[in-house]
C-alpha cells in the first residue's frame, strides 16, 4: 500500500506544493504504468463485488463516468462496498486509488495482499479531496478511482461549486476511469448513477464474514443515464 496526505488548505484552487509531491509519488511508486506496461482493462465496466450494487449500476462501476454511492446513515457499509471493491480491483492486478477525504480508511479491515494495489491519499477536508482527485484524473494511471467523502461534514461539502463535478466529468471524456463519489447526501451534479445505501449495521457485522455482510446490504437506485427522471428501484439481499 501506498499513501499520501494532503496539508490542509482553506482555497478550493491547488497549492501547488501539494500537487507536486503527489505528483512525484505517483511517479516513483508507479513507473511501470506510466512506461504502459500495465494496461488499463478493456471492460465497460469495474464490478465491486457486490452483486445487489452491481446489478443496479448494469454491472459495475462504468467506466467514463461519475458514479455516485449515497451512504446517509452511520452503518451503511459503504466502507464494506470500497474493500470490496478493492479486492476486486487487486484480483484483476490493477491499481485502485482511494481518495481518502476524512482520513478514516480502516486499513486493518483490508486483506494484508489487496493493499500492495492500493494509493491511499489521505485528506481531513474536502477541498484537499477535490485537489488529489483532480490530479489522479489529470494523471491518467488509474482506471478506479474511488472519492470518499462520506465523513465530511456538510459545511465543506455544500460550497462545492458545480463546475468542479462538470471538470471532472471532462476529464473523464479522455481519462475513461471508473470513478465512485461515495457522499453523506446526494451531491455529484451530473452522476450518471447515483444509488443510495439503506443498510444499517451493528455491531455483529463486526464478527461476520465480509461476504456474509455484503449479502446484507441493501440500496435503492436513485438515477440512471436510461432513465429521463429519477427512479427508485430497490435491490434486496437474501
Amino acid at each position: 500500500m501506498y499513501f499520501a496526505r494532503l496539508k490542509s488548505s482553506r482555497r478550493f484552487m491547488p497549492a501547488t506544493s501539494n500537487l507536486i509531491e503527489l505528483r512525484q509519488l505517483l511517479a516513483q511508486r508507479f513507473p511501470h504504468v506510466r512506461m504502459g506496461t500495465a494496461r488499463p482493462p478493456t471492460t465497460e465496466a469495474w464490478p465491486t463485488g457486490v452483486p445487489e450494487l452491481d446489478a443496479l449500476l448494469g454491472g459495475g462501476v462504468p467506466r467514463g463516468e461519475l458514479t455516485e454511492l449515497v451512504a446517509p446513515h452511520d452503518g451503511s457499509g459503504s466502507a464494506q462496498v470500497i474493500h470490496a471493491w478493492l479486492r476486486q480491483i487487486a484480483a484483476a492486478g490493477q491499481f485502485l486509488a482511494l481518495v481518502d477525504g476524512a482520513d478514516s480508511f480502516d486499513v486493518g479491515a483490508a486483506d494484508p495482499d489487496v493493499l500492495p494495489r492500493l494509493l491511499w491519499v489521505r485528506c481531513r477536508q474536502a477541498d484537499e479531496a477535490l485537489k488529489a482527485a483532480d490530479l489522479l484524473l489529470r494523471d491518467r494511471n488509474f482506471s478506479a478511482i474511488v472519492l470518499d467523502l462520506k465523513l465530511n461534514p456538510p459545511g465543506q461539502l455544500r460550497p462545492i461549486p458545480s463546475s468542479a463535478w462538470h471538470r471532472f466529468g471532462r476529464l473523464l471524456e479522455q481519462n475513461r476511469a471508473a470513478v465512485l463519489v461515495v457522499t453523506p447526501f446526494p451531491l455529484v451534479e451530473g452522476a450518471a448513477y447515483r444509488v443510495r445505501m439503506e443498510s444499517r449495521l451493528d455491531v455483529h457485522a463486526l464478527s461476520q464474514a465480509p461476504g456474509d455482510v455484503l449479502a446484507t446490504l441493501r440500496f435503492s437506485r436513485l438515477r440512471a443515464p436510461a432513465a429521463g427522471t429519477d427512479e427508485r428501484l430497490t435491490a434486496e439481499a437474501g
